[in-house]
């Protein structure tokens, strides 16, 4: 992007600099700067990100915009009123001045999962850029929009907590497709019912022209009532109204296949992950590839290449037991689906279910809904967590026998040797601050962990030099960690997120040499008016 661009776009101040000048990376965190990039600098509630102006220079920065008077004479500066609006000015300008195309993806469960296969199918025709990790908010979805350089298609995740926050972003985005997954009951303490979640996820299609195309799940009640005749609707589904259907759908322990009909042609389609749910994701990337002219082949090869991104279900098996870690977060839809892939396993099935936050007035009705839910499936143990999940803990035990309450994790964490057995299948699900990842944490060794984590980094930061420093870490830690025999692993706080600005690590030996302390992923990175808490690992042999 020409700075003269940027200057048209936000309709700032050239300080110093040269307008011809071509700016290509943006990021608002000091840290992560590269040589060329335009540092963003945004005020929260605890930080101004003004105050990193100088750090940002020395890690690579030659531009920034700024709200505030600075002299940087031998630099690229641009006044401007508002840094976070020029953010999105800039996005919004980016959008309308580049030969590409743009599909949003939203839903109250599965967007990033659908956003992962969406991507996977397209890129198989077109240069295609997608968002990363969790960037899918009024800050991160701007940052996504200015990573572009010449693609053809753009793959946003859109996300929201309240209403008009989603119209907001379509109004940068101006999807050219924009496709829902479900309106479920995520985020309804917030906006009251799901009548207002639908209204809100519809929201999607306020920056899109007339005739655009709106890709919906027609099996979702809600879904089913939208009509627009402004736009061209198309419904996915099992059932009958859907002009893309899915038919004979088998389920296995690693995979899916069904058949999907549309217009003449039948085609079966292999889905490289479980569950009935990634049917429905797949629909949605079979719509996206027919509006985008991709042939049925290279749609079908796309979504056979689908590689879920790290910490969304993940499937981890180790110490003779197969972890489906949900721990990323929960809504009654979301646990449902994960109760249902525990399900198709042969095993012996144990769910460690947490609270569902975020729900309001109707906790507790949702929470009795997933434990009537997860009575009429075939699980050997189930054990609640929380003083919500108290409700689910009620409802099932009417109609389970081996069901356990605890307040705390700890209590459960203490008492797992009891619950679990050689060649499990746990789930692990809640809502993230429940912190359940200590308890997949005490079942795995963390050095598996370690892996995860640099899994985790998405491919655009490959080369940046925290995630290059991570990798050497990691490794000289897991060699460590194999030398001194691990054995148990108790942590706190672990969170991977593959959003991390900064990076500390040591092994500090304690006076009586039994015990290891790893900090791991101390962040303070700035999310909006937030700061990610740092996290520890205590290592025992």
């Amino acid at each position: 992007m020409k700075v003269y661009e940027i200057l048209e776009a936000t309709k700032g101040i050239l300080v110093s600099g040269n307008k011809e000048d071509e700016i290509c990376f943006f990021s608002q965190d000091s840290r992560q700067m590269k040589n060329g990039g335009m540092y963003i600098p945004l005020k929260g509630e605890r930080f101004d990100g003004h105050d990193f102006i100088e750090s940002a220079f020395q890690t690579g920065a030659t531009a920034i915009i700024t709200a505030k008077d600075v002299s940087y004479p031998d630099k690229i500066v641009i006044k401007v009123e508002d840094t976070y609006q020029a953010l999105k000015d800039m996005a919004i300008y980016l959008r309308s001045h580049r030969p590409v195309k743009v599909v949003g993806v939203t839903g109250s469960v599965g967007k990033t999962s659908t956003r992962d296969m969406v991507y996977s199918v397209v890129k198989q025709k077109y240069k295609t850029l997608k968002t990363e990790g969790n960037y899918n908010n009024e800050i991160g979805l701007p940052l996504t929009i200015l990573r572009y350089q010449d693609e053809e298609v753009m793959v946003l995740e859109m996300g929201m907590n309240h209403l008009n926050e989603m119209s907001r972003l379509s109004m940068i985005a101006h999807p050219d497709v924009s496709c829902i997954t479900n309106v479920g009951t995520a985020h309804i303490g917030e906006l009251g019912s799901r009548e207002n979640i639908l209204k809100a996820k519809l929201e999607i299609t306020d920056g899109m022209k007339d005739q655009s195309t709106l890709i919906i799940n027609n099996d979702n009640d809600m879904l089913q009532t939208v009509d627009l005749p402004r736009l061209n609707v198309v419904r996915v589904g099992k059932n009958e109204g859907a002009s893309i259907q899915a038919s004979d759908i088998e389920l296995f322990e690693d995979h899916s296949t069904f058949i999907v009909h549309y217009h003449d042609q039948s085609e079966k389609i292999w889905v490289p992950v479980q569950g009935e749910h990634n049917v429905f994701n797949a629909l949605i990337a079979i719509a996206v590839g027919i509006e985008l002219n991709i042939s049925l082949e290279d749609i079908k090869k796309g979504i056979q290449e689908f590689k879920l991104t790290k910490n969304r279900m993940d499937i981890l098996e180790k110490n003779h037991k197969t972890i489906i870690d949900g721990t990323y977060n929960a809504s009654v839809d979301s646990m449902k689906s994960s109760i249902d892939v525990l399900t198709n396993y042969k095993k012996r099935k144990v769910a460690i279910l947490a609270d569902m936050l975020e729900l309001g007035d109707y906790s507790q009705q949702l929470h009795e809904e997933v434990g009537n839910y997860v009575a009429t499936k075939e699980i050997d143990v189930l054990i609640c967590i929380g003083k919500e999940a108290k409700y689910m803990y009620q409802k099932a035990k009417e109609k389970m026998k081996n069901v356990y309450y605890f307040t705390f994790n700890q209590e459960v964490i203490e008492q797992l040797d009891q619950f679990l057995k050689n060649d499990d299948v746990v789930l692990v699900k809640g809502s993230h601050s429940m912190n359940l990842k200590e308890i997949v944490e005490k079942i795995l060794p963390v050095v598996d962990n370690f892996e995860r984590g640099l899994a985790m980094i998405p491919e655009n930061e490959k080369e940046n030099p925290v995630a290059t420093g991570m990798t050497q870490i990691y490794k000289q830690l897991m060699t460590a960690f194999d030398e001194m025999g691990v054995k148990t692993i108790e942590a706190v706080g672990q969170e991977f997120n593959p959003d991390f600005h900064n990076a500390v690590m040591h092994i500090e030996d304690e006076e009586a040499g039994e015990n290891v302390i790893v900090e791991e992923f101390q962040k303070g990175y700035m999310y909006k008016d937030s700061v990610i808490r740092h996290s520890m690992v205590k290592v025992a042999n």
